[in-house]
């Protein structure tokens, strides 16, 4: 992988971080409280998953950010990696495995799950291939013979 196809891969995963990030903020989800037996007012639990998420974007934009600037290419692997484990942490924390959202698909809570889970899904694409990729001089490399 050259190195300014490596500097695009990385700023395409940095937008889809902060997408994941600015939805997971500013689009308006489930405004509903819920009330304890105890009597106090709680957010519903999709307000929660969306709090974990931006906090699990914003690490994966610093891991995009890393990958940017990193010079070897265990550091450009480490940051992939960090990406890719972001990207699946905020799907899993979407869905019933991890804190989930709404079971009515009515709520709000599941159109702002779409814009978690598309950029979420296409950084964890683009970071395997950073993966597997990281080593910008393999190409220049001489190829064995046989």
């Amino acid at each position: 992988m050259r190195k300014n196809v490596w500097k695009a891969a990385a700023a395409a995963i940095a937008v889809c971080m902060l997408v994941m990030v600015a939805a997971s903020l500013f689009i308006e989800g489930c405004t509903k409280m819920l009330e304890t037996t105890a009597g106090n007012m709680v957010p519903m639990k999709c307000h929660w998953v969306f709090v974990a998420t931006a906090i699990v974007g914003i690490v994966g934009l610093v891991g995009a950010l890393c990958s940017f600037v990193c010079s070897t290419k265990e550091g450009r692997r480490v940051s992939s990696i960090l990406v890719a484990v972001c990207a699946v942490a905020a799907i899993v924390l979407t869905t019933s495995l991890g804190i989930g959202i709404c079971a009515s698909a009515e709520m709000a809570c599941h159109q702002k799950a779409l814009f978690v889970w598309v950029p979420a899904g296409i950084a964890l694409v683009i970071a395997l291939v950073q993966v597997v990729k990281a080593d910008l001089k393999a190409a220049d490399a001489p190829k064995m013979k046989l």
